[in-house]
């Protein structure tokens, strides 16, 4: 079964295309097939570093079936199709995967690929509304991974005070959310990285640079995050969770200073 990863979070400035970049290299790190999509036309940081396809969700009914070709895509039987949404699309991308059929129900029929929203947050609560909203569209058949992304957590030491939100608390009462905690990375180290124009691995590669033992630690990181995610995925659609699982502990800058001196 092809999965088909919509990366995304409806508001802007949540760290929808580094959460992305990174899923694409862990899964080609661990052998499986995959093929990127970027749908951001105005910044497309996905096609810059990775070989990817450019397809767009539009208003414009002229172009509605452009998106088609994902599925089409998927037809290849490729483990993964990992989509890069910019917060503009959410309505366009609801819309066709209501009259395409794609989530009918929560686990794709025999044959069809399985979508799962990986819906990015900074926490704030025009994000945790959007959550909402985002879960409530399709009557629980698109399932979500909640990936609170540490690097735009600013104003709290960790994410304990979401659990003092009703609103938040009776999104797990009412839905099956896989929870993962996304790590922390220094900005410097990403426009580094985006300066140079590499990906992650390739910054690993350069030698024993001082960019290349940051970037060895952050992957370390997130292949920590995302190997939670992908072991859950079948419960996740099975509808299976109960709790949400324990997170990982939170890196500070403190816990990133002191690795890099040893």
């Amino acid at each position: 079964m092809t999965y088909i990863i919509l990366v995304g979070g409806i508001k802007g400035g949540v760290g929808k295309t580094l959460v992305c970049r990174t899923c694409i290299e862990y899964l080609e790190s661990t052998g499986k097939s995959v093929i990127a999509v970027d749908s951001d036309r105005e910044v497309q940081d996905v096609s810059e570093l990775y070989d990817s396809e450019s397809i767009g969700f539009s208003d414009d009914l002229r172009r509605a079936m452009e998106p088609d070709q994902i599925l089409e895509m998927a037809e290849t039987n490729p483990d993964y199709i990992v989509v890069n949404l910019p917060g503009n699309t959410y309505q366009p991308l609801q819309e066709w995967l209501i009259t395409t059929g794609s989530i009918q129900t929560r686990k794709a029929p025999e044959g069809r690929p399985q979508f799962i929203q990986f819906f990015i947050t900074d926490g704030c609560w025009s994000s945790i509304q959007l959550l909402q909203k985002s879960l409530s569209e399709h009557n629980d058949n698109l399932p979500h991974v909640l990936i609170r992304n540490s690097g735009r957590l600013m104003s709290s030491p960790d994410w304990n005070y979401l659990n003092n939100v009703p609103e938040y608390r009776e999104l797990f009462e009412k839905h099956c959310i896989l929870v993962a905690d996304f790590p922390l990375v220094a900005t410097p180290v990403l426009f580094e990285l985006d300066r140079k124009n590499l990906t992650f691995r390739q910054a690993i590669d350069t030698a024993n640079s001082l960019l290349a033992r940051r970037a060895r630690f952050f992957v370390n990181q997130y292949n920590q995050t995302f190997d939670q995610i992908f072991e859950q995925l079948p419960n996740l659609v099975e509808g299976k969770l109960k709790v949400p699982k324990k997170s990982q502990k939170k890196v500070t800058l403190d816990d990133l200073a002191n690795q890099l001196k040893k």
